[in-house]
């Protein structure tokens, strides 16, 4: 038998996308575990997640303006969590620090890797 050597070009190819696909694992369980907020409660980043609360927020403070109760925000168990719109705002600004960053960090590993 002799020795089998492998192109350098198709290793590398084969090791990018390795490393992709882990990447992607890591982004896809950082999406699973979604935000903590300092509570404790978690809170979906999933696109839709953050476009639902992003629009409760914005009736929130339509809400909050026209003096009305602001509706509750609901975590990931279900469980209804009822915010001071200062709160909320706190919460928002932390919930979309919390996903930019992790956007951040997923490119940067990408750009990485390419």
């Amino acid at each position: 038998m002799g020795i089998i050597t492998i192109d350098p070009a198709k290793k590398a190819a084969i090791d990018t996308k390795k490393a992709q696909a882990e990447l992607d694992r890591w982004f896809a369980d950082k999406v699973i575990e979604g935000f903590t907020t300092e509570s404790g409660w978690r809170l979906g980043i999933e696109p839709n997640d953050v476009t639902l609360l992003t629009g409760q927020f914005v009736l929130a403070k339509e809400a909050d303006a026209a003096g009305l109760e602001l509706p509750p925000v609901i975590d990931m168990a279900g469980a209804a969590h009822q915010l001071s719109m200062s709160d909320l705002t706190a919460l928002m600004l932390s919930y979309g620090q919390f996903r930019a960053e992790l956007s951040a960090e997923y490119s940067q590993r990408k750009a990485a890797i390419e």
